[in-house]
């Protein structure tokens, strides 16, 4: 088993770096959540995300610029990482998002993140709880962390159309 730590280095968490002790191993940098795209790097990666389009919630991986995979938004909110390779992940979360789980096909959790509470809600952890190779590992580190904040700032644009609505809704 070996632990990792994420944090964010900016107010607006767009920013967020990956370490091992004191180490920094990777870089996450969210260039824009209206689009949702972003660049994840280390000393021998690079992994690009990238939605295809407004409409199609579907976000395409590539690694230096070849297709590796795809995340799947699923009906209900699940997520789904289908790399080329035919390997399918699922991450799901705790009731309060506090938690969250890479689970491979047979339901077995191979990453576990938590996420700090209160003060420290912009760090937290990755326990991943079997070996992987490298490659595999870097992919999932930064792809779940990608994931939760996708899906944090496509609620709070939900909330703000639906704030916006029931206040135009108001003034009638």
């Amino acid at each position: 088993m070996k632990t990792l730590n994420w944090r964010h280095t900016g107010w607006i968490a767009k920013d967020f770096i990956f370490a091992m002790e004191q180490q920094i191993i990777g870089y996450l940098t969210i260039d824009s959540s209206w689009n949702f795209k972003a660049l994840y790097t280390d000393e021998e990666t690079k992994l690009s995300f990238a939605q295809r389009s407004f409409w199609d919630r579907d976000v395409l991986i590539t690694k230096d610029g070849v297709a590796i995979g795809e995340i799947h938004s699923g009906l209900f909110g699940q997520k789904t990482l289908a790399l080329l390779s035919g390997e399918k992940f699922t991450i799901s979360t705790s009731f309060w998002e506090q938690e969250a789980y890479w689970k491979t096909e047979q339901g077995n959790t191979i990453i576990r993140y938590r996420q700090a509470i209160m003060s420290g809600m912009g760090k937290g952890s990755i326990r991943i709880e079997k070996s992987l190779p490298i490659e595999a590992e870097r992919l999932l580190i930064s792809s779940g962390l990608f994931i939760r904040q996708m899906t944090r700032w496509r609620r709070a644009r939900k909330m703000a159309v639906i704030i916006l609505v029931i206040a135009a809704g108001s003034q009638v």
